[in-house]
C-alpha cells in the first residue's frame, strides 16, 4: 500500500518536472525564436502629418508623348514639379503645362545662375533691383505664354559656386526676397509665391545657419515654403533624413516652421555591395564602353540604386511636413548626349528604370487622405520601413538593401479598429547585373502571403515575413 502511494507520488512528481521542463523548454526556444526576427512597431494612433504627395524635377528641354505624362505624374502622386528656364522652348513648356494642369500640379520655376548683366567681375550679384525686375519680367512672360508660374525659386544652391565666391550673400538674399516681392506685386502677381532658399544641404554647419538667421521677419513671412536640396547618402551617417529632421527642429525653435520641399534628392552612392557602377552625373567615364548592352548606362539603371532611392524617400517622408522632389523624372537628350548625365527615372524612350518601378508601386497604393506613421525604433542602416494610414486602410512598406534575407515581425496597435490583411506585393530583381555589363536590371512583382495575428495581451496585430535580399514589400490592410 505504502509502495503504491510512493509510486504514485513519484509519478506525479515526475510528471510535474516534465511539465515544468517542457514549459521552460518552450519558453527558451520561444525566446530563441523571437531573436531570429527584427521587430518593427507602429503606433497607428500617432502620426507625423498627412502624406501630401511627391514632387519631381522635369527637364522641359525635351518633351515626348511617349512619356505618357498624365499617367506617369498621376501614378507617382506628383503634386509639384520644378522646372528650369534655360531657353524659349515654349512649345515644350505649353505641352507639359497642359498635361499637368488637369491634375492640379503646381509649377516652381528656378534658375541655376544669375544673368550675367546683374553680376560683377567676381560673379556676385551686384544689381539686386535689376535681378528682381528680371524675375518679374520672367513671370510676366510666362503668364503671356499661358504657362503661368505658381512659385518661383530665386536661385538654386546660392550657397555654392564653381568659383571662389558665392553668387550672393545671405544679406543680399534677404534684400532680393523683398525686391522680388515688391516687383511682383507692382505687376499684380500677388498670387505667385516665392520659395527658398534652396541651399545645397539641409545641414546647418558652418555659415549655413546665416541663410536663415539673416532673414528679417518680413522675408520669413514672404517665403511660402522652405526649399533645400538633400543629396546625402543613407549609409553615410544616415543623414539624408536626420539632417532634414534637425532643420525642422531648428526652424521650429526660431518660430518659422513651414512646409519643406526637398528641391532634389536621389542618392550620391554609386558603389553598392562592393560593386562599382558608373556615376549618373558623368556616365561617359566608364558608362558607355564597347559591349555595354544599355546605351549611356549608369547606376540609375540598377536595382541597388533603386533600393537606395526608395529608402531615402522613406527617410524624408517619415519626418512629416516634407515633400521630396525626385532629382529628375526623365532623361533628356541634351543631358545624355552633351552633359553625359542620366539621373532620370525614365530613360529616353520613356521606359521605366528600377527606381521608377519601385516608387510607383508604393505611391499608387497609398490611400487617399493618408497620414504618415513612422516606426517606433530606428532599424539597421540597410533596413527601412514606413506606414501610411487612412480611415479605412493601412499600408506598410519594408525595404531590405541587405544581400541576405531578413525575417521581420511587424506589430501594429492603436488603430481602434479590427484589421484584415488584403494583399502584399514583393518587388525584386530576378538578376542584379554587375556594372561592367552595362545592362539594365529588371524588376519583378510577386504576390506575398502571410498571416495577420491578434495579440490580445499586447492589444496589437502582428505578422512575420521573411523579405528576400535586396527587395521591397508593400502590404495592405483593411480597418473594419
Amino acid at each position: 500500500m505504502l509502495g503504491t502511494k510512493f509510486s504514485k507520488l513519484i509519478t506525479r512528481a515526475g510528471l510535474l518536472i516534465l511539465i515544468i521542463g517542457l514549459m521552460w523548454s518552450c519558453s527558451f526556444f520561444g525566446d530563441r525564436k523571437k531573436k531570429q526576427y527584427r521587430p518593427i512597431d507602429f503606433d497607428l494612433s500617432q502620426d507625423v502629418g498627412p502624406f501630401n504627395g511627391m514632387g519631381a524635377n522635369v527637364p522641359i528641354s525635351f518633351y515626348s508623348r511617349r512619356m505618357k505624362p498624365l499617367q506617369t505624374l498621376n501614378d507617382l502622386g506628383i503634386k509639384v514639379i520644378r522646372v528650369k528656364r534655360e531657353a524659349d522652348n515654349w512649345d515644350d513648356i505649353l505641352a507639359l503645362r497642359t498635361a499637368t494642369q488637369r491634375l492640379g500640379i503646381k509649377w516652381v520655376y528656378s534658375v541655376d545662375a544669375i544673368p550675367a548683366n546683374f553680376v560683377d567681375r567676381h560673379g556676385q550679384l551686384a544689381d539686386i533691383k535689376g535681378f528682381a525686375g528680371w524675375w518679374a519680367e520672367e513671370v510676366d512672360e510666362l503668364f503671356y505664354q499661358e504657362v503661368p508660374a505658381d512659385y518661383i525659386e530665386l536661385l538654386s544652391r546660392p550657397d555654392s559656386s564653381p568659383n571662389d565666391s558665392l553668387p550672393l550673400t545671405p544679406d543680399s538674399y534677404n534684400a532680393l526676397i523683398h525686391a522680388v516681392r515688391k516687383e511682383l506685386d507692382l505687376r499684380d502677381f500677388q498670387q505667385v509665391g516665392i520659395v527658398g532658399p534652396s541651399l545645397s544641404t539641409p545641414e546647418l554647419s558652418g555659415d549655413l545657419e546665416s541663410w536663415y538667421m539673416n532673414l528679417d521677419q518680413e522675408a520669413f513671412d514672404i517665403l511660402d515654403h522652405w526649399t533645400v536640396h538633400a543629396w546625402a547618402d543613407s549609409t553615410a551617417a544616415e543623414n539624408i533624413g536626420s539632417a532634414v529632421a534637425d532643420l525642422k527642429k531648428y526652424l521650429s525653435n526660431i518660430e518659422s516652421l513651414k512646409p519643406i520641399w526637398v528641391s532634389s534628392y536621389a542618392t550620391a552612392e554609386t558603389n553598392f555591395n562592393h560593386e562599382k557602377y558608373p556615376d549618373p552625373d558623368r556616365y561617359d567615364q566608364i558608362g558607355n564602353l564597347p559591349g555595354f548592352e544599355t546605351y549611356y548606362y549608369s547606376a540609375s539603371f540598377s536595382m541597388p540604386y533603386a533600393l537606395r532611392v526608395y529608402s531615402n524617400t522613406l527617410r524624408l517622408l517619415e519626418h512629416g511636413g516634407v515633400m521630396p522632389l525626385i532629382y529628375q523624372l526623365y532623361d533628356a537628350p541634351t543631358d545624355v548626349k552633351h552633359k553625359k548625365q542620366s539621373r532620370g527615372l525614365l530613360d529616353l524612350n520613356g521606359v521605366a528604370k528600377p527606381a521608377f518601378t519601385t516608387l510607383i508601386n508604393l505611391i499608387k497604393r497609398i490611400p487617399a487622405n493618408a497620414v504618415i506613421v513612422p516606426a517606433s525604433e530606428n532599424l539597421q542602416p540597410n533596413l527601412m520601413s514606413l506606414c501610411f494610414r487612412s480611415q479605412e486602410q493601412v499600408v506598410v512598406t519594408i525595404c531590405n538593401e541587405n544581400t541576405s534575407p531578413q525575417t521581420i515581425q511587424v506589430r501594429m496597435h492603436g488603430s481602434g479598429h479590427s484589421m484584415e490583411f488584403t494583399r502584399a506585393v514583393g518587388l525584386h530583381a530576378p538578376e542584379i547585373f554587375p556594372g561592367v555589363l552595362g545592362k539594365r536590371d529588371g524588376v519583378k512583382l510577386s504576390n506575398t502571403q502571410f498571416k495577420l495575428r491578434w495579440d490580445g495581451e499586447n492589444n496589437s496585430y502582428f505578422f512575420v515575413v521573411t523579405i528576400a535580399p535586396q527587395s521591397i514589400i508593400v502590404a495592405e490592410f483593411l480597418l473594419n
